[in-house]
């Protein structure tokens, strides 16, 4: 394997050989350049894997030449190099691109220590960039991201739509966080409406009284505060696509007109005497159970049916864990693009630890757990100890309640059954299997082999 290429631009001809000579002997594949523009010649014709870069240059400064390699290679990583007072201009070159600084005198188990960190993120996010093609779906820019069959299913239907040119309704069913909100925007992006509006409405935060003005419209007069005739959401979407978040919450009323729009394609404003021909494509969600509240009368019966001609549930995360790291690695990479930080990584205990815990609130959780960790930490890598105490400890301690027979028992045949009995109720999911016995995936992986219990176990 070919060693690791360094390219170090100095105008300074003692520290460039210095530092040349010390790389080297790291085992590096060293270069060394006096000026910025024969870096970029140098880089142009054969990249490096990181530069180390001096502020001042004698053909300019070192930060124009850091924003124009990453012109030319967004993911190589620079560590600048700083006289001393120089601070400021460094933090600025960080928020310019740069991995990080160092200040002259340059201390060498310092630089090692920063150049293998650099090195470490940059292969990381390669990595990051061949698992998130193989575990996420794009559709015009919404990505929908895992491994799991429902995520499969949920990615096979979004283009089974669009195929249809004029999809029917769909109901996005699941838990809040759960990623509802993604899909309809993933129907739509993928979707021959895709350049039309689209109308994000969350009908729980539709006031009682105005539900009906709200969606429908109003005229002039239709009552007190009607000064002026105002359009409808589904007006709005005309030749596009209206989402209705949490259809569950609507008003009788509102599922009634919603019904009569749904058969005719047709609306009238509150206060109005004509009907306005809308064409909108409809995709609703909702985290509650519409059959039960069909049953329970909170739910017209008739719009359900109408709702429900594509259904797609997306599971709770605790069902789905084999989705968990992909997920984390997608908002550690987009959180990371979206706060302009250095790119991040996750520790293979840290995925462990994320796999094993239930986030009650679903990916929405896992998000703001991560943006948490984001701001809160500069390490390259996250670590387990940064985690939160209740997602490092989760399961930590608690009583199993098993009571020994007086009989005793034969443990390893226990262990074979329990071991057998947690496949079976996580079907076939490891990390689920693993989590419910209180033991990491290598653990269940070292047990499985050594009670025999191969890819078959459950036939």
């Amino acid at each position: 394997m070919s060693a690791l290429r360094v390219y170090v631009c100095d105008d300074e001809l003692l520290i460039r050989l210095w530092l040349v000579e010390h790389l080297g002997d790291e085992g590096y594949d060293v270069e060394g350049f006096e000026s910025g523009g024969a870096l970029l010649e140098a880089h142009a014709r054969t990249p490096a894997d990181l530069i180390l870069l001096d502020l001042k240059l004698p053909d300019g400064s070192g930060l124009d030449f850091l924003r124009r390699v990453k012109q030319q290679d967004q993911a190589v990583p620079v560590i600048m190099i700083t006289a001393y007072g120089e601070v400021e201009t460094a933090v600025a070159a960080v928020r310019s691109g740069a991995h990080h600084f160092l200040e002259k005198p340059v201390n060498l188990p310092e630089l090692v220590l920063l150049v293998e960190q650099a090195l470490r993120t940059r292969r990381m996010t390669t990595e990051l960039e061949r698992y998130r093609d193989r575990n996420q779906w794009q559709f015009a820019g919404v990505a929908l991201v895992g491994r799991s069959a429902a995520i499969r299913r949920a990615a096979e239907l979004i283009t089974r739509i669009a195929d249809r040119g004029n999809p029917s309704t769909v109901l996005i069913s699941g838990e809040s966080g759960t990623g509802k909100d993604v899909v309809a925007r993933a129907i739509h992006a993928h979707g021959p409406r895709r350049s039309m509006p689209f109308v994000n409405v969350n009908c729980t935060a539709l006031p009682e009284h105005l539900v009906e003005s709200e969606l429908f419209g109003h005229e002039a007069g239709a009552f007190t505060d009607a000064k002026q005739p105002k359009r409808g959401l589904l007006e709005l979407a005309d030749g596009g696509t209206i989402f209705l978040d949490e259809i569950g919450d609507m008003t009788r009323a509102g599922q009634a007109k919603l019904l009569q729009f749904l058969e005719t394609h047709q609306i009238r404003r509150v206060g109005g005497v004509r009907d306005i021909s809308v064409d909108a494509q409809v995709l609703t969600a909702t985290n509650r159970n519409l059959e039960k509240a069909v049953a329970s009368g909170d739910f017209r019966e008739d719009l359900f049916y109408r709702l429900n001609v594509i259904p797609i549930r997306l599971p709770p995360l605790c069902e789905r864990p084999e989705d968990i790291t992909p997920l984390s690695m997608h908002f550690v990479e987009s959180l990371c693009r979206e706060m302009a930080l250095p790119a991040r990584a996750l520790s293979a205990e840290v995925l462990e630890v994320l796999e094993a815990y239930t986030w009650p609130g679903n990916a929405r959780e896992l998000r703001n757990v991560l943006e948490r960790l984001l701001l809160l930490h500069d390490d390259a890598t996250i670590r387990v100890a940064h985690l939160p105490r209740e997602i490092r400890h989760a399961g930590e301690g608690t009583e199993r309640g098993f009571v020994l027979p007086a009989e005793g028992v034969e443990l390893g045949e226990l262990e074979r059954q329990l071991i057998v009995q947690a496949l079976e109720r996580a079907r076939g999911n490891k990390s689920m299997a693993a989590r419910l016995l209180g033991i990491s995936r290598d653990t269940l992986r070292y047990r499985l082999e050594k009670h025999g219990l191969g890819p078959d176990v459950l036939h």
